[in-house]
């Protein structure tokens, strides 16, 4: 087991905060405090994948502005896309992004990347994102139908969540003999933890804590180690400088977005989304390289 096992001793800590937090602030603020989370600390999780991608190699100048134009399309493309066909690009991103969230969290146990091994860690991401909809339903099937411009109901999530849940723990079977029963233990302790936050939280809070705390923080943890060779004090201040410039634009980002739509909610959450799934697609090629190293 890495020592990144470590880092999640303290998310748990740091989600019991943030739940006493939910439970303090009204629902505007968590709205508020959940954006700024997601469009800094969530979207600036990426903001080194270009030096990831490079790390250790060594490519032309001519390489690189083909791989960095390339990079641009995909997120361009990946943001278009989503008001064209926009139940196709919701669908691939709920599963690339459910992919990307299971094997980051199960990084930490260096399990042999085999094929059903890859179906267990995606079920288990997408199982997450579903669950946290389908806690905050109504809220969610106004967003997911005005960006869709369609009238599903709930079913559409609860179905594939139950089917999900099974195909995830038959997949679990094939390598269960590789955890201890500790181990086994404490991730369904963390999913028990993760389902209370979802549901004490709102939507958009449940998500930024899950993003932030589960997700993006093992992320960077993992990348620091990748470029410096250790997580420390001088790594970490190298990383955030390194990721400065693209942090700021994230902040001028939301608050001309906010400036411009804070009239319109579903509007808003459903560009946020599309802006998301733009930046996913590329980051998770790049990740993937990284976990598979």
């Amino acid at each position: 087991m890495s020592k990144k096992t470590h880092l999640y001793n303290l998310i748990m800590v740091i989600s019991f905060f943030a739940l006493w937090v939910s439970i303090q602030i009204p629902e505007s603020m968590e709205f508020i405090l959940g954006y700024f989370l997601i469009l800094t600390i969530g979207v600036g999780h990426g903001a080194n994948d270009l030096k990831v991608y490079f790390n250790r190699k060594t490519f032309s100048i001519r390489k690189k502005i083909t791989f960095l134009s390339i990079y641009s399309l995909t997120v361009l493309i990946g943001f278009g896309l989503f008001f064209i066909i926009p139940e196709f690009i919701l669908t691939v991103f709920i599963i690339i992004s459910g992919y990307h969230f299971g094997q980051e969290h199960f990084e930490k146990y260096e399990v042999k990347n085999t094929w059903y091994y890859k179906i267990f860690i995606g079920s288990y991401g997408i199982i997450i994102i579903l669950t946290l909809l389908t806690i905050h339903l109504e809220e969610s099937m106004l967003i997911i139908n005005d960006l869709l411009n369609s009238e599903l109901v709930g079913e559409v999530l609860l179905y594939p969540l139950i089917i999900v849940v099974a195909t995830m723990l038959l997949s679990f079977l094939k390598f269960a003999r590789l955890f201890s029963w500790k181990e086994i233990l404490k991730e369904c302790f963390y999913l028990l933890l993760i389902y209370t936050l979802f549901s004490a939280s709102s939507l958009v809070w449940g998500f930024a804590i899950y993003f932030i705390l589960w997700h993006s923080i093992p992320s960077i943890y993992s990348q620091i180690s990748y470029l410096q060779g250790a997580v420390n004090k001088k790594s970490i201040k190298k990383y955030i400088l390194d990721s400065l410039l693209y942090w700021i634009a994230a902040l001028v980002f939301l608050a001309v977005l906010y400036y411009f739509l804070s009239d319109y909610t579903n509007l808003f959450l459903s560009t946020i989304i599309a802006f998301l799934g733009g930046i996913t697609f590329p980051h998770v090629f790049v990740m993937n390289k990284l976990n598979n190293k």
